[in-house]
């Protein structure tokens, strides 16, 4: 049996029509939280509810639109991905995922084709981390997997999380009941763009996720002592932004010339009293090392921790770590990413495995059900940035994996 075919001109126009609101010229600032998010999610669930989804809004702030299935009893089969972008960012990352799970909803409609399992499409809440500094925030309640720091934090403008979810429908006092259990969705689906090179480098249309890499996050306090920069003899010196400059190549070691992790990144520095003829008293930076395996995450912050100490003896400067809550690896499992395959091959679609080098909800959604993952190329292996593009080729080609793997899932109870 044929399976129903995705209409690829109208899954790109959803993707430029939600890529309008919050596009600047400085990119995306559909940031979690912001009136721009507001609006796309206004949006994205206008369109849910015109392919006969029964929408509602969770206490985390997850928009959940469901469809009941033909088999009483069975678990839903959940699709979907986030709409929230990081400042500057660009329209694909998590967008596709969304509006492609949309999109096959409205191909079963137009077919009038019924799935055995309840169908749900997943809009998750600020999984980006930068409009709240705390990712994955609202897969994470989904799975139960929220820390007591989660719920107490403030963002960048002192707000608080209570005020941020009320605007967005959520309940803070509530937030137990987004909890999902183990075996209460049958299986997690996710399209989403590669955000790395390596499928368009191979030429591969369609990438099988394996495995989600697992981050080790930290903010580091660097403390000297400030004083005038004409006067003060460079032998006397506790420079704290020339110690700091000394752990953050630190971090580049760690992951390139050591190779203890996949990759390390300094990806935000604060310099006090940041003026021209003042010696730096303070900084402040943030750290993070990426792996799919745990131990070479742990191996990674005891080297960094080992450097920073030296540092402190060598320069008479103090370091703070503080270690921010970590995101644990999550491993796909074979028989998903066989799926995965086997609803590429029924299209004729060359795939690769490989690891993803970036965090997604299936990671959280990995503790509560079985989930599976599907790259498409990025141009350039470009993303989190304004020039981040998938062709609408290669975005169909990833929502058509996602409908026929959806209909193989279907078939399992």
């Amino acid at each position: 049996m044929t399976s129903p075919k995705i209409n690829a001109l109208r899954l790109n126009h959803s993707l430029e029509d939600l890529g309008r609101i919050g596009h600047t010229d400085q990119g995306m600032q559909r940031v979690a939280f912001s009136d721009f998010d507001v609006e796309g999610r206004a949006h994205t669930m206008e369109l849910m509810r015109r392919v006969g989804l029964g929408v509602r809004i969770d206490p985390a702030g997850n928009i959940i639109g469901r469809k009941d299935g033909s088999v009483p009893g069975l678990t839903p089969i959940a699709l979907g991905s986030h709409i929230d972008t990081v400042p500057s960012g660009g329209k694909y990352d998590g967008a596709l995922g969304v509006m492609g799970a949309v999109e096959c909803l409205r191909t079963l409609q137009d077919e009038g084709t019924a799935t055995r399992h309840p169908l749900e499409v997943l809009v998750f809440t600020n999984e980006e981390g930068t409009g709240f500094p705390h990712w994955l925030f609202g897969s994470r309640a989904m799975a139960g997997s929220l820390a007591p720091e989660d719920l107490t934090a403030v963002d960048h403008e002192g707000v608080g999380l209570e005020t941020r979810l009320q605007a967005i429908g959520g309940d803070l006092s509530r937030i137990h009941e987004a909890i999902r259990q183990p075996g209460d969705i049958s299986a997690y689906l996710e399209l989403h763009i590669e955000q790395g090179p390596s499928l368009e480098r191979s030429g591969t249309p369609i990438g099988v996720v394996t495995g989600i890499t697992g981050r080790a996050a930290f903010e580091v306090e660097v403390k000297g002592a400030a004083n005038h920069a004409g006067t003060t003899p460079m032998g006397v010196r506790h420079d704290a932004l020339l110690s700091a400059s000394r752990l953050i190549l630190t971090v580049e070691r760690i992951a390139s010339e050591l190779e203890v992790c996949r990759v390390g990144t300094v990806g935000r520095v604060s310099v006090s009293p940041n003026a021209t003829n003042v010696v730096p008293g303070t900084v402040g930076f943030s750290v993070e090392f990426r792996d799919v395996e745990s131990k070479a995450l742990t191996a990674a912050e005891a080297e960094f921790r080992r450097n920073a100490a030296m540092i402190e003896d060598a320069d008479g400067v103090s370091v703070e770590i503080q270690a921010l809550p970590p995101t644990i690896p999550a491993p796909i499992k074979q028989e998903m990413q066989d799926l995965v395959a086997q609803a590429s091959a029924g299209l004729g679609l060359a795939t690769e495995r490989l690891p993803s080098g970036a965090g997604h909800d299936a990671q959280a959604m990995a503790a509560i059900t079985n989930v599976a993952m599907i790259f498409v190329p990025s141009i350039d292996g470009i993303s989190h940035s304004p020039s981040e593009f998938s062709t609408p080729q290669a975005c169909a080609e990833g929502a058509q994996v996602l409908l026929d793997l959806l209909l193989l899932a279907d078939q399992m109870d």
